[in-house]
């Protein structure tokens, strides 16, 4: 039936299933959006997810279900086809599809997290009450605040961003006009631009690395449903750090490109701005940045100029943190990053511990859980670090794929509490790899386990009590579905396809 369809569309059009395609998944993202919208729900106290909106119904499990299958079916098939050339699609295409995905999700409600209005408060008690965000909770907010209810279980909680995000998410505030509901479509239209701009530096960096590629990248990243949902449906910041952070890698490829000097030392202030902007935003790819500032020095021939070169980068980078922070430096004992895997929960971290903690007790199995999967990401990082350390020939692609594992494997294993916009830390960077598939096909695979692990947790569980008493048994299925399918991708031999003949 379906090869028959799909016979039929390509003699009207070889691009007419590319069409219908497109057609079909605006229209899924078109129903989750007319389902809940944000300017209905948004006022609801507490928030809810889509699986309480739907009382836990079995037609609320199905509709999801459906929908995010529909989707990654979709996108999967549209993918194979521009990977073997069936397709014929250009730039402007995908930036046009994305910017329509994207604009139809802006105005839904976000349907599996909260934080859209946790980052709301913050700057509202911030705008209004001179309540710094990163020193102080929304508990503190005054009790008469019309918002307060709406910071849900993250009331105590102070900010564990940086000074740039807290400022965007400020004028965000102003942009709404003060208005909570045009706040919260000011910061998810900064969510949005941020996911088209990511598209854009995707495109141009493998316009510079892999131009038979570029293309192919592209889609891969912007087409992604967990890409679109988490940034331009939920409104996460995640997607704001990896704007920055694809902006630093950018200036990184540019760097030896010219014989310019002058050139040169524009491309080493830009990365040094975007990388500090990126850590500003969130402070994640303070891991990460190793990788390239060794992969800058390395260029160098005498160990003479790679010390300073080192120091130098080194010291721009730190001295641009330090005037980053300083205006809204909390202190180190109000500093809510320091205080960020202080629990754990939907993660191998929280099965770990809970199956040691009748052995050991509660605090000991922390310590031993976290000792054995942060053991397990300080040896990727050194082994990175050798590799990069290691390589005789120059290679621009190689502290990009340290960055992708480490990143990868860190929220597949590491992870205090999954979230599935974490992985809005590590797609970009896959996209970046291809010709190598491994980083790209794991990625998908990781975000469809994401997003269907999340029906079993806030629905299932609720359906078996047996689930929600026996943490550890609900936890050995969640996590199952959660890790086992990418961890199979990574061991799974890849079979190669041609290369893109996308120009």
């Amino acid at each position: 039936m379906i090869s028959r369809v799909k016979a039929r569309l390509f003699s009207v059009s070889p691009q007419a299933p590319l069409t219908a395609a497109v057609i079909l998944s605006g229209g899924i993202y078109a129903a989750f959006t007319a389902a809940f919208p944000l300017s209905k729900y948004y006022n609801i106290i507490p928030p809810l997810d889509y699986a309480k909106l739907t009382g836990h119904s079995l037609l609320g499990f199905l509709a999801y279900i459906i929908g995010i299958g529909g989707l990654f079916g979709i996108y999967l098939w549209v993918l194979k086809g521009v990977m073997q050339g069936q397709f014929q699609i250009q730039i402007r295409h995908v930036l046009v599809t994305s910017a329509i995905f994207a604009l139809i999700l802006v105005f839904s409600y976000p349907q599996t997290a909260i934080d859209i209005f946790i980052y709301a408060i913050r700057t509202r008690g911030w705008a209004l009450y001179e309540m710094q965000p990163l020193a102080t909770a929304p508990q503190m907010l005054p009790e008469a605040d019309p918002w307060l209810g709406l910071a849900g279980e993250w009331e105590d909680a102070r900010s564990p961003y940086g000074p740039v995000w807290e400022w965007l998410s400020l004028g965000a505030f102003q942009l709404g006009g003060g208005h909570f509901l045009g706040h919260l479509y000011a910061l998810k239209g900064i969510a949005a631009l941020s996911y088209l701009g990511c598209i854009g530096w995707v495109y141009l960096i493998l316009r510079n690395l892999r131009p038979d590629w570029a293309l192919t990248g592209t889609a891969a990243l912007a087409w992604n449903p967990l890409v679109l949902l988490e940034s331009a449906q939920n409104g996460h910041n995640d997607i704001v750090m990896a704007f920055f952070l694809l902006a630093a890698i950018w200036a990184f490829i540019s760097l030896d490109r010219s014989p310019n000097p002058r050139k040169k030392m524009v491309m080493s202030l830009a990365f040094c701005i975007f990388m500090t902007a990126s850590v500003l935003v969130k402070f994640v790819p303070l891991v990460v940045l190793p990788f390239f500032l060794l992969a800058i020095t390395l260029q160098w021939e005498k160990w003479q100029q790679r010390a300073l070169s080192l120091v130098s980068y080194g010291l721009v980078i730190s001295l641009l943190l330090v005037i980053g922070m300083r205006p809204l430096w909390p202190g180190a004992d109000q500093w809510a990053v320091l205080e960020a895997s202080s629990g754990a929960g939907r993660s191998l971290l929280a099965l770990l511990v809970l199956g040691l903690k009748n052995a050991l007790g509660t605090n000991a199995a922390f310590d031993v859980s976290r000792g054995i999967l942060y053991s397990i990401c300080g040896i990727i990082f050194c082994y990175y670090i050798w590799k990069v350390l290691g390589t005789r020939a120059r290679s621009k692609t190689l502290p990009i794929a340290a960055a992708f594992y480490l990143l990868f494997w860190y929220v597949l294993l590491a992870a205090p509490t999954f979230h599935a916009w974490y992985l809005l830390w590590c797609l970009p960077l896959g996209s970046l790899l291809l010709p190598d598939q491994r980083p790209l096909s794991t990625g998908v695979l990781f975000s469809m386990s994401a997003l269907f692990a999340i029906p079993y947790f806030e629905t299932v569980r609720v359906w078996l009590p047996i689930l929600l008493r026996n943490h550890f048994l609900g936890h050995i299925i969640g996590v199952s579905i959660l890790i086992i399918p990418p961890i199979l991708a990574l061991l799974r031999p890849i079979r190669w396809v041609p290369n893109s003949p996308q120009p």
